[in-house]
C-alpha cells in the first residue's frame, strides 16, 4: 500500500477535521463561563448546571422552538391561519412568523440526541450555535483551496470561522440566527462558482441547483438573503462586462448553429437561470411569492435603515440598538492593538484585525494582477517586431512560465489552458470585487453588516495567502531572505497573544534561527510558508479566545428566580411589565406576556414605559402600566384618530392616566374637547372596569440602562428631542479610614475626561454615627468637591437622611450603607424623585401607588396597589 498516496487522499479530510475541532473547541470554551468570578459562577447557572443563555434572543429562538416541539407550530396559537404569539406585544401579542430554520435545526439534533440519551431541549439549544457556526471552515477551506491551494484554505477557513462579529455571536450558549450568516452565503456562492466552472453542462445544472437549494434554506433562516442572490446578479453582470473586453478569444454567437446550443454554453447566464428559476419558485412554495416582494423592499430598505430615525413622530427605538450604529474605519481608542487586533469597535477590527483585512485587499489585488499578467502576455506575443523574433519568444515564454509557476509550477499550459486559466482568476476577481464593494456599502449602514464584509474579506486573505507562499517556494532561496520573513511572521503571530515585546521579538528571532540553521529547502519553505499562514490568522485565534474566556451569561439565578415566582404566583393573563431588553427571557422564564421585548421594541411602547419609570408621578406610573397591561396601543391610537396629533394625543394620556375615571373624563370632556362618547371610548382603555394584572419588573441592569429610557420617556413631541439622564453607581472602593473619629471611605463611579468622578462618605464615630456624604471629582490626589442636589442617605434598610442640599446641583446621590460598606449612586437630578428610584433604589419609599410582591438579588417585582396578586411576606430593601 502506497501510504505516502493514500494520506494525500486524506489530507483535505484530515485539516477540515482539524479546522473544525480548532474553532468548535474555542466556542466551547464560553461554557466554562470564564468572565464570571469563580465565586458567583453557580450564580449564572440554572438548576442542572448549565449556564444561562448570552443574550436574550437566545430565549425567543428556545421558546419557539418548544412551541414546534410540543404543539407542531411556532406560535402559541393560530389567528387566522396563521401563528401567533400570544407572549410577546401584549396586548393583541403578534405574528410568529419567523425564519424557521434554526427551529428545525434544533429540533433536529432535539430529537437525535434524543436518541442515544435524555437531554433537555435547553441544553441542545446552548450547543447548536457552536456547532453550526464551526461548519462554516468546510466550504471555506475547500472554496480557495480550490483557487489556490491547502494554505490558503486553512487561512480562509480560520479567518472565516473566528469572524470577531460572528465568533460573538455563535460560541455557546449563543442560540440566534446568526450561525447561518457565514455557511449559507458561502453555500451559495460556492456552488455558483462551481457551476460556471464545470466542464459539462449536467454538472453545471448539479451545482446551479445546489447553489438554488442553499438559497431556498437560507431564506428559511433570514429574511436577507435576498441580497446574495443579488450580489450573483451583480457579479454576473460585472463579469460579462469585463470579459467582452479581456477574454476576446470567446467563441462569438454566429458561430454557433443555433441560440439554443448557443445559450447552454453561456456557463454564467444558464446557472444564474437555474438559480433564479430554481429558487424563486421554492421560495415562493415554503414562504409565500409574497415574501419575494418583501425581501426585494427589505433589500431596499437597507439605504433607510438611518433614515428611520426620524420616520415617526415617538421617539425610534433604533438608535439605541447598537448593531445599527454607524462603524468606523479604524479605532484607535486602544492604542495599537486596537488598530492591529481583532475587536468589535470598528470594520477592520470585526474581520480579524489590521493584518487579515490588507491581506483581503491583497488577495483581490493578486486575482486582477494575475488577469492583467495573462492579458499583457497576449499582447506582447502580437507586438511589433522589436525586439527581435526570437527575443520575443524568450520574454512571452519567461513570462508565461511565471504565470504557470503561480497555479501549476510543473506544467506549460496550452492556449486552451492559458485561456481557461485567464478565465477562471477573471471570474474570481469579478467576484470579489463585487462581493466586496457590496457588503462593504452595507457596512456603512451598521455594525450587523460587518459579518458579511468579513466573509469575502476572510476568503480573499487566504487566496492571497496561498499565492504568496508559493511565490515564496518559487522565489525566494536564500536562507538568509526566508530567515528575516521566518523572523517577521514569527513576532506577527506571537504578538496579538499579548506577550511582551522582548519576548515577541525573541521569539521572532528563534525562528529565523532555525530557519537559518535548517539546510534543507524541502523542509525550510514549507516551515516559512506555515508561519505566513499562522501570522495572518493568529490575531482572530487570540481574539476568539479572549472573547470565549470572557463570556458572562445575559442573566442569573436572581432574574430566573424571580420569573419563576411570577409564573409559580400570578394569573396566567398577568403581563410582565418593564424594558425590552429581558422580555424575551420574561416570556421563556416566566411563561406570562410582556409589554415589549426584543422582537417589538421599536414602538409606542418605549415612550410610555420609559415615562412610568422616569416620572415623578405615581399615579400617571400606575395608570400607564394598566393601559398598557390592559388594551395594549388601543388607547393611544384610537385618540390619535381624534385628534391627528400623536404629540396631542400623548398629552391627553398624561393629563388623565393618574386620575380617577370621572376626573379623567371631565378633563378630556372639558379641558381637551373631546366629545362624551369620544372620552368614554378611551376610559373603556385607560380605566377599564376589571383591568389586567401586571408585574413591573425593577432590576440593576436597568440603572446603567437609565440613559436610554429616560431619553425615550422624557420625548419632546414638539422639538423631537429629549435629554439623557443617568446613574452611576460606585465600581470600586476604598477601604475605611479612620481619621480623628471620622470614618471615611471613597468610591469611584465613573470617568469623564480622565478624571474620576466619586463620592467620599464620612461618619462621625464619636457618639453621633451622623454621616454625611459628597460628590469628589478629580485626578491623582487633586480633588474638587461638589455638593449634590439632593442626598439620600440608608444605612441597615433605613432612610436616614433625605435633604436637598445645593438647590443649584445638577447632580443628585444616594449612600447606601450596610455593616460599614458602602455603595453610593450617582445621578442627574431629574432622576432623584423617578418612579424607578423609588421602587428599585428606595424600597417604595413615600409612594402609595405600588404594592411591592417579591425580590431577588438585583431584581424587585412590583404591582399595583389595587391587584390581586400577592406579595411575599417580607418588606422590599434596597
Amino acid at each position: 500500500m502506497d501510504y505516502r498516496k493514500t494520506l494525500s487522499k486524506l489530507k483535505p479530510l484530515i485539516i477540515i477535521i482539524l479546522l473544525f475541532s480548532v474553532v468548535f473547541f474555542i466556542r466551547a470554551e464560553a461554557y466554562n463561563i470564564s468572565g464570571a468570578p469563580d465565586q458567583s459562577k453557580d450564580f449564572y447557572k440554572d438548576a442542572s448546571g448549565l449556564p444561562y443563555f448570552s443574550e436574550m434572543d437566545s430565549y425567543y429562538n428556545y421558546r419557539l422552538t418548544l412551541n414546534y416541539i410540543q404543539k407542531g407550530m411556532l406560535g402559541d396559537t393560530k389567528l387566522n391561519g396563521t401563528d401567533w404569539d400570544l407572549h410577546s406585544y401584549s396586548q393583541p401579542g403578534r405574528s410568529a412568523e419567523y425564519p424557521p430554520l434554526i427551529v428545525y435545526i434544533t429540533s433536529f439534533f432535539y430529537y437525535v440526541a434524543n436518541l442515544f440519551w435524555k437531554m433537555p431541549l435547553i441544553n441542545v439549544a446552548f450547543w447548536t450555535g457552536a456547532i453550526i457556526g464551526s461548519l462554516c471552515v468546510i466550504p471555506a477551506y475547500l472554496f480557495v483551496r480550490r483557487i489556490t491551494n491547502d494554505y490558503g484554505g486553512i487561512t480562509a477557513g480560520i479567518l472565516v470561522g473566528l469572524a470577531p462579529t460572528y465568533f460573538a455571536h455563535t460560541y455557546a450558549g449563543f442560540f440566534d440566527t446568526d450561525m447561518f450568516n457565514m455557511i449559507l452565503p458561502l453555500l451559495v456562492i460556492w456552488f455558483f462558482v462551481e457551476s460556471i466552472l464545470a466542464k459539462d453542462i449536467k454538472k453545471r445544472a448539479i451545482f446551479a441547483s445546489l447553489s438554488a437549494i442553499s438559497l431556498i434554506v437560507f431564506s428559511l433562516a433570514w429574511v436577507g438573503y435576498i441580497f446574495y442572490l443579488s450580489i450573483l446578479v451583480a457579479f454576473v453582470i460585472a463579469y460579462l462586462i469585463v470579459a467582452r473586453f479581456i477574454l476576446t478569444e470567446s467563441k462569438p454567437m454566429s458561430e454557433y448553429s443555433n441560440k439554443l446550443k448557443w445559450f447552454l454554453d453561456q456557463k454564467e447566464i444558464f446557472s444564474l437561470l437555474i438559480v433564479l428559476v430554481i429558487g424563486g419558485i421554492f421560495v415562493g412554495i415554503f414562504n409565500g411569492f409574497s415574501s419575494i416582494l418583501d425581501s426585494l423592499y427589505g433589500l431596499i430598505g437597507v439605504n433607510q435603515i438611518q433614515a428611520l430615525t426620524q420616520a415617526t413622530t415617538y421617539p425610534n427605538v433604533y438608535v439605541s440598538v447598537s448593531e445599527l450604529q454607524i462603524p468606523t474605519l479604524i479605532s484607535a481608542s486602544g492604542g495599537i492593538s486596537s488598530v492591529v487586533l481583532p475587536n468589535q469597535s470598528s470594520i477592520i477590527g470585526g474581520v480579524g484585525g489590521l493584518l487579515a483585512f490588507i491581506s483581503g485587499i491583497l488577495g483581490v489585488g493578486a486575482l486582477i494582477w494575475r488577469v492583467k499578467s495573462t492579458y499583457h502576455t497576449k499582447k506582447q506575443s502580437h507586438a511589433s517586431k522589436k525586439p527581435g523574433k526570437s527575443q520575443r519568444k524568450e520574454k512571452y515564454a519567461g513570462k508565461r512560465k511565471n504565470i504557470e509557476n503561480t497555479q501549476h509550477p510543473h506544467t506549460r499550459m496550452t492556449k486552451t489552458e492559458l485561456f481557461e486559466f485567464k478565465r477562471k482568476n477573471l471570474l474570481y476577481a469579478a467576484l470579489f470585487v463585487v462581493w466586496i464593494i457590496m457588503t462593504g456599502y452595507a457596512v456603512t449602514k451598521g455594525f450587523r453588516f460587518i459579518s458579511a464584509f468579513s466573509l469575502p474579506i476572510s476568503l480573499s486573505a487566504g487566496i492571497f495567502i496561498g499565492f504568496a507562499v508559493v511565490y515564496v517556494r518559487e522565489n525566494l532561496k536564500t536562507a538568509s531572505t526566508l530567515a528575516l520573513l521566518a523572523f517577521i511572521t514569527g513576532a506577527l503571530t506571537i504578538y496579538p497573544f499579548g506577550i511582551s515585546t522582548v519576548a515577541t521579538l525573541v521569539g521572532g528571532l528563534i525562528m529565523g534561527l532555525i530557519v537559518l540553521l535548517i539546510k534543507k529547502p524541502g523542509i525550510r519553505a514549507p516551515l516559512v510558508m506555515s508561519l505566513m499562514v499562522l501570522a495572518v490568522i493568529a490575531p482572530a485565534i487570540s481574539g476568539a479566545n479572549t472573547v470565549s474566556n470572557s463570556v458572562v451569561p445575559g442573566t442569573d439565578d436572581g432574574m430566573w428566580d424571580s420569573m419563576s415566582w411570577i409564573k409559580n404566583n400570578t394569573p396566567n393573563d398577568t403581563v410582565v411589565m418593564s424594558w425590552w431588553d429581558f422580555g424575551h427571557l420574561f416570556t421563556a422564564a416566566a411563561d406570562r406576556p410582556v409589554t415589549f421585548d426584543g422582537g417589538s421594541q421599536n414602538t409606542p411602547r418605549a415612550y410610555w414605559i420609559g415615562k412610568a419609570m422616569v416620572t415623578t408621578n405615581e399615579t400617571l406610573s400606575s395608570g400607564i402600566f394598566r393601559m398598557l397591561a390592559s388594551s395594549g396601543d388601543q388607547a393611544y391610537l384610537t385618540l390619535d384618530n381624534y385628534t391627528n396629533d400623536s404629540g396631542k394625543s400623548a398629552e391627553i394620556l398624561s393629563a388623565t392616566l393618574g386620575l380617577s375615571k370621572d376626573q379623567a373624563q371631565t378633563v378630556m370632556v372639558n379641558k381637551y374637547k373631546l366629545t362624551t362618547s369620544q372620552a368614554q371610548t378611551i376610559l373603556n382603555y385607560t380605566h377599564p372596569v376589571k383591568p389586567t394584572p401586571f408585574v413591573f419588573v425593577a432590576s440593576s441592569d436597568m440603572l446603567g440602562k437609565a440613559g436610554w429610557w429616560s431619553y425615550f420617556g422624557s420625548w419632546d413631541f414638539e422639538k423631537q428631542n429629549a435629554t439623557r439622564s443617568s446613574y452611576f453607581t460606585s465600581v470600586a472602593s476604598s477601604k475605611p479610614q479612620v481619621i480623628n473619629n471620622t470614618t471615611m471611605v471613597e468610591t469611584v463611579n465613573t470617568q469623564v475626561d480622565n478624571q474620576l468622578v466619586g463620592v467620599l462618605v464620612q461618619e462621625d464615630i464619636n457618639g453621633t454615627n451622623q454621616t454625611n456624604a459628597t460628590i469628589i471629582v478629580g485626578a491623582n490626589t487633586t480633588f474638587e468637591k461638589i455638593n449634590p442636589h439632593k442626598l439620600i442617605i440608608i444605612k441597615g434598610n433605613q432612610l436616614v437622611t433625605n435633604e436637598i442640599v445645593d438647590t443649584n446641583s445638577s447632580l443628585s446621590l444616594i449612600v447606601i450603607g450596610d455593616n460599614g460598606t458602602y455603595t453610593t449612586i450617582i445621578m442627574d437630578k431629574a432622576l432623584e424623585d423617578a418612579m424607578f428610584t423609588k421602587l428599585f433604589l428606595l424600597g417604595g419609599y413615600n409612594q402609595t401607588s405600588f404594592k411591592f410582591l417579591h425580590q431577588e438579588p438585583g431584581v424587585v417585582l412590583w404591582t399595583s396597589t389595587n391587584s390581586t396578586i400577592n406579595g411575599t411576606n417580607t418588606t422590599s430593601s434596597t
